[in-house]
């Protein structure tokens, strides 16, 4: 009896690579349709943007899908694993240099197309944090007037939060694109079973990583990708609680030098009565 393998993660940038690769436009263009609520006739996947690399510290977590849809529209597919702070520049120094790419020495700037970024992340964003919903969309639009009125369409950005699927998709089982993050956040759930039966689409990208995740070589750099970005992400955060730490001394460290009482320093730091006469100690 074939032994059963466990299925890679869609999210892991290699694997997703494979995964929505030339050939496989229907399922590519079912997921694109999920996240812009847009109808689309047909996409074309470039063949050079299929691109799997050989070392784990490679991009970690971040890499571009490009397709190009039926009416001229960019739409440029990213997964960010790893939170490094500087989310919001990120994107848009990705979509501006796929629109500025479009253009050639003399092109009139009426040529170029509209770029549409999908960009899902696996972490919270810090700017949509009281948003409930699973995907937010940015555009450019005049605030003042309270009417709202958009510049331009050329630009779209959307924002899929992972960390926000499972409560979406206890309160609303059928929507597609719930269905298709829990999909690409881990194929292996009793959940994702649920939804092949009633996803067409995305039961086929079942079929389609079942037979990828029998490749030995992706599979090798699949795991040691998800363990680069674990080390990553562990290392950022060990990073970030030094930096408090530092932060914390250093005002326990003039509060000391201003010769406020030792209680205060306490409550003010949350540092020990110990590790403040001996902050003191190192001071002198």
């Amino acid at each position: 009896m074939e032994e059963k393998i466990t299925l890679l993660k869609p999210k892991i940038d290699v694997v997703f690579h494979a995964l929505f690769r030339p050939g496989n436009e229907k399922i590519t263009k079912a997921m694109i349709e999920a996240a812009t609520k847009e109808k689309i006739e047909s996409i074309n996947l470039e063949n050079n943007q299929y691109l799997v690399g050989k070392y784990p510290e490679e991009k970690l977590g971040i890499v571009d899908l490009k397709a190009t849809l039926n009416n001229g529209t960019i739409c440029d597919i990213e997964i960010q694993l790893a939170d490094n702070k500087d989310t919001a520049e990120r994107f848009l120094y990705y979509w501006s240099r796929i629109y500025t790419s479009q253009l050639v020495k003399g092109d009139k700037y009426t040529k170029l197309n509209k770029v549409i970024g999908i960009i899902i992340i696996d972490y919270p964003l810090e700017k949509t944090k009281e948003i409930k919903q699973l995907s937010t969309k940015w555009k450019i639009r005049e605030v003042t007037t309270g009417k709202e009125i958009e510049l331009t369409d050329v630009l779209e950005l959307y924002i899929i939060e992972l960390p926000k699927v499972r409560e979406i998709i206890k309160k609303e089982p059928k929507n597609k694109l719930a269905q298709w993050v829990m999909f690409l956040n881990n194929p292996n759930e009793r959940e994702v079973t649920r939804i092949m039966e009633e996803n067409e689409e995305i039961k086929e990208a079942m079929g389609e990583l079942e037979e990828i995740s029998k490749d030995e070589q992706l599979r090798r750099i699949a795991e040691l990708k998800e363990k680069a970005i674990r080390d990553e992400q562990n290392g950022l955060w060990h990073a970030r609680e030094d930096g408090i730490k530092e932060g914390i001394e250093q005002v326990a460290k003039r509060m000391i030098k201003l010769n406020i009482p030792m209680e205060d320093i306490i409550n003010a730091t949350e540092l020990t009565k110990q590790q403040i006469l001996e902050i003191k100690k190192n001071s002198k």
